[in-house]
């Protein structure tokens, strides 16, 4: 087998096999011939394919660095590590439920994202100083044990994280001019990135457009900008019409899933196709701090046709979502 970035069907090897092994060791029962062969075979496919959608990730069946990452982040269990802020942050499952755990007893994480940052660490520092421990913001094994130990404590109910983003929301001016925004786009849907922003700088709105196949790299430089929202744009051959949000099995952007829903309900007057929504954890969706959604159009003939129509549309819903930012639209 080449080496290469990504593994697909048809590739064989070592780098077949570990990923095998990585499924097998997360419950996802593989085909034993192909493993024997370490084989990329329909089955090793269909597995990493169901390990994909289970994760929020696009269902390509393919190895892609996203879903590598996230494989290798699923391996984490909350004390197989210390967990403490460094650069690049720590991001793995032990950091998904050191957040909820906090969260469900009441301190304040922010989004859980997996991502471990200044805000977990302010929430695990209140947590040792509420418990009597090192307030040293490190998730060792002292802190640990005494969160386990508690744990059988807590009470279901809403995330303080998901009544805090609701009252942010509520609170927020509701006029576009001057907010801060950015619209990303991944080289294929600059004509409408551009046309976009220009309709929204029309509303007095700053905005700034991203080109960057980098995910992270377009995160990171909306959060610098503080952006109070952010909108993607990618183009696809199929016919398709998708908004995406942040999304877990216990949490979801609050503020993305009603942008997203404002969203669907313009592009529906606009596209051929049904719109839908899906909760998903892109990276772009999973390390923005702002609202966010990625708009998925296709096929590219009607969406080059229909680009000012888009972007005007876009431009509707996102300054209905400001006048009305806990609106959600059937």
């Amino acid at each position: 087998m080449q080496n290469k970035n990504t593994l697909e069907v048809g590739d064989t090897g070592n780098e077949v096999h570990s990923l095998q092994i990585r499924l097998l060791n997360l419950g996802f029962s593989i085909n034993s011939f192909e493993v024997t062969k370490k084989e990329f075979g329909p089955d090793t496919q269909e597995k990493l394919k169901d390990f994909q959608k289970l994760r929020g990730l696009k269902t390509s069946g393919v190895l892609d660095e996203t879903t590598r990452a996230v494989l290798l982040e699923a391996a984490f269990k909350l004390g197989n590590r210390q967990l403490y802020l460094q650069s690049p942050m720590l991001k793995g499952d032990d950091v998904f439920e050191l957040q909820t755990q906090l969260g469900k007893l009441g301190f304040d994480v922010g989004r859980i994202d997996g991502i471990f940052g200044p805000q977990t660490v302010n929430a695990l520092i209140d947590f040792q100083k509420n418990f009597g421990l090192i307030e040293d913001g490190i998730a060792g094994h002292e802190t640990i044990r005494n969160l386990q130990n508690i744990k059988s404590r807590e009470t279901p109910g809403t995330q303080i994280s998901k009544i805090k983003e609701i009252e942010n929301l509520r609170v927020q001016n509701t006029e576009l001019k001057s907010r801060h925004l950015v619209v990303g786009h991944f080289g294929n849907s600059g004509t409408l990135a551009n046309a976009t922003a220009r309709m929204l700088r029309q509303k007095g709105a700053k905005v700034i457009d991203l080109n960057n196949p980098d995910e992270d790299v377009q995160a990171k430089t909306a959060n610098g900008f503080e952006s109070e929202m952010y909108i993607g744009l990618q183009i696809e051959n199929d016919s398709c019409c998708t908004f995406s949000y942040f999304k877990t099995n216990n949490s979801q952007s609050e503020g993305g899933f009603r942008l997203a829903s404002q969203c669907l309900k313009t592009i529906a007057e606009i596209m051929n196709v049904k719109p839908t929504i899906n909760g998903m954890q892109l990276p772009i969706l999973r390390a923005t701090k702002m609202p966010a959604v990625l708009c998925t159009l296709g096929p590219p003939g009607e969406v080059v046709e229909k680009t000012n129509e888009i972007a005007a549309g876009l431009t509707e819903a996102i300054s209905k979502w400001f006048k009305d930012p806990l609106e959600c639209v059937e």
